[in-house]
């Protein structure tokens, strides 16, 4: 299973072209920390870990250059940018925002919902634990784009369209390793709490499955 292959589809239906893939992988793995400041990148071997043609990646290096997550150094190589601890904790405290936001549009709407769909997509984050484990780019792209999909449900094409672009707000190191917290019961759990159509519940449970790999135990 290629990494990429987990997000095939946009919110319409579409495929998502190969390059925009590209780029919400690079940039998830840049400011999640996978790849670390100082890391070369290099079109080559992105091209072969990603199964892709060179032109998709040197589209997103471009990107993510102009955005400033990667640099350009000496005799034209490519490093990414340092994502320093305060960055990603503010990040964080962006993602508990959004997901407390989607939860309150989703109740108010659960009836609306495609509900299977999103339960349906516990199996290919099952599987991609199962066959890579939780560290892997393919349980990353796949858990991307669960989140994408309950915010897709929540919030209207504009909206969501803005949030996709924010993929790096859901990082696979938060939460999933702790003990008792296995990672396919618990989303299976946070959708059990959107669905309930209880607001307090629901915003809850998005703040709680947010802040579990962060430290915070108070709100469990």
């Amino acid at each position: 299973m290629n990494p990429l292959d987990s997000m095939i589809v946009s919110r319409s239906g579409d495929p998502v072209s190969a390059r925009e893939r590209v780029y919400l992988y690079l940039r998830q793995q840049i400011t999640t920390g996978e790849f670390s400041g100082g890391t070369r990148l290099t079109e080559e071997q992105i091209a072969d870990e990603l199964g892709v043609s060179r032109t998709p990646i040197r589209e997103a290096l471009q990107r993510l250059t102009s955005e400033g997550l990667v640099e350009r150094v000496r005799r034209g190589q490519l490093i990414v940018v340092d994502v320093d601890a305060q960055a990603r904790a503010e990040l964080h405290e962006l993602r508990v925002a959004f997901d407390q936001v989607a939860a309150r549009l989703i109740t108010a709407k659960t009836s609306s919902v495609d509900w299977d769909s999103l339960y349906a997509m516990l199996t290919p984050l099952d599987s991609a634990l199962s066959e890579f484990g939780v560290g892997s780019p393919q349980y990353a792209m796949t858990h991307l784009e669960f989140h994408m999909a309950i915010n897709r449900a929540a919030f209207c094409p504009v909206t969501s369209s803005f949030l996709e672009r924010q993929a790096f707000l859901y990082p696979t190191d938060d939460y999933v390793q702790q003990s008792g917290h296995e990672p396919i019961s618990q989303h299976r759990a946070l959708l059990d709490d959107l669905a309930s159509g209880d607001l307090d519940r629901a915003t809850t449970a998005v703040r709680i499955h947010a802040l579990r790999g962060h430290g915070n135990t108070t709100l469990r």
